[in-house]
């Protein structure tokens, strides 16, 4: 293992230190038995991915990062924060999808990490990016963003109802007190297509 290795994964580790308090403060706890098992940075690979395994009732989850992801310091931080949000809540079954929902608090999760790090000349960068290069995202993003206009607590809400929020269902929005309309709900609840 390279010196330069050691130096990106302890990175990444004291970014995910400081940042767990605060995905945890918008977003609620992880579910329950999942384990953290560390990062990996791979030159290879173009995109962060979690890689989830299940063992003794436990989950367990590596976040693998792209080397080239260390060049950019916004995109890296947004890779990180995103990875983190989804494994508050993973989709562990292969037959599970992931919503709209999902991919909107994962990147609304890292939107507010830019802005209290980089302020909100880059997050206008970073929508503007999103919304011309990742439109899906920046839809997901934009109804999680109104979701939370309207009640700051709502990810959290339905979060306690439903741990894993892609089992989310319609009426679980006004059983737990959450009054949007229904077509905000059906698009909230969309298989979500990158």
């Amino acid at each position: 293992m390279s010196n330069s290795y050691l130096v990106e994964v302890d990175k990444l580790e004291r970014l995910r230190e400081a940042w767990i308090p605060a995905v945890e403060f918008l977003f609620g706890s992880p579910v329950e038995n999942i384990v953290f098992d560390g990062f990996e940075v791979l030159d290879d690979l173009s995109r962060p991915t979690t890689l989830l395994s299940q063992e003794n009732g436990l989950i367990h989850y590596k976040i693998q990062m792209p080397a080239k992801s260390f060049s950019n310091d916004v995109m890296l931080l947004a890779d990180v924060i995103q990875e983190m949000v989804r494994a508050l809540f993973p989709v562990v079954n292969e037959q599970d999808k992931t919503t709209a929902l999902c991919e909107g608090v994962a990147v609304f999760g890292a939107i507010t990490a830019i802005k209290q790090v980089f302020g909100e000349g880059t997050v206008d960068s970073y929508l503007n990016a999103l919304r011309e290069q990742a439109f899906s995202y920046y839809d997901a993003f934009s109804y999680v963003a109104l979701l939370l206009a309207e009640d700051p607590q709502a990810i959290k809400k339905l979060r306690k109802e439903k741990p894993y929020l892609y089992e989310v269902e319609r009426d679980d929005f006004s059983e737990v007190g959450i009054d949007i309309d229904r077509k905000m709900k059906d698009i909230l609840l969309l298989s979500f297509r990158a």
